[in-house]
């Protein structure tokens, strides 16, 4: 689902990644973790084409993002969902339009859409809020309209920047579960995050940990110790 090789990336003179190696295979968890400046966020962005690449070899969903142009973009994009850490939704829309666009942009049928929406929205307890326009919902539930719209899609990859960061306790663990969900249907799952309390919701899950832009440490090459299992 993701290789990547020596990838590096620079902005000026800083660089923000750094040798950075790992394969992912379909259906993993994985959580990047790493404190502010680690590179988690630049990561992702490379992930999905949002960062041009610049130094090493990296392969998404089949797509080779050293060889990734016009509309390879998109069709690279058709197959993640993003969870932006600003959100970008779009604030004079409802909660349901925002969600609803997702799949419009996919060219999918309006009584379909309807049904996948509403679905979405029920499973995220959102659904009384469809028909607010965003700018006057609370933090935390435009929060859960950009996760909506990310798996709404059914994607194969979903990239998750810090996506319980402006929630309580326990709508953070609300929305892990529907994380977990999509993750025992066969999505790949990649989620940065500075909360360790949501490594201990995934037990199974890989651990990649950044520091200054490189890998410090990945669980899958640790064994562990005699007598615990995986």
């Amino acid at each position: 689902m993701v290789r990547l090789t020596r990838l590096s990336y620079n902005f000026g003179s800083v660089w923000a990644l750094k040798d950075v190696t790992f394969n992912l295979g379909k259906g993993e968890f994985l959580f990047l973790t790493g404190p502010s400046g680690a590179g988690k966020t630049t990561l992702l962005k490379l992930l999905y084409a949002a960062l041009p690449m610049s130094r090493g070899a990296a392969e998404v969903c089949g797509f080779d993002l050293a060889r990734l142009h016009g509309r390879h973009v998109s069709l690279l994009r058709r197959q993640i969902g993003v969870v932006f850490q600003d959100f970008k939704i779009l604030p004079k829309k409802t909660a349901f339009d925002n969600v609803a666009l997702a799949l419009e942009v996919r060219g999918m049928a309006k009584s379909l859409i309807e049904r996948r929406v509403r679905a979405v929205l029920r499973v995220l307890k959102i659904e009384d809020k469809s028909y607010v326009p965003c700018e006057r919902l609370s933090g935390g539930e435009q929060q859960r309209v950009a996760i909506a719209r990310s798996v709404v899609v059914n994607p194969s990859l979903i990239l998750a920047d810090e996506p319980t960061g402006n929630l309580d306790p326990g709508l953070s663990r609300r929305l892990m579960d529907v994380f977990k969900q999509f993750h025992a249907y066969g999505t790949t799952i990649v989620m940065a995050t500075h909360n360790m309390d949501m490594l201990a919701m995934v037990p199974s899950a890989r651990i990649i940990h950044l520091e200054g832009g490189r890998i410090t440490l990945d669980s899958s090459e640790q064994q562990p110790p005699e007598g615990v299992h995986r």
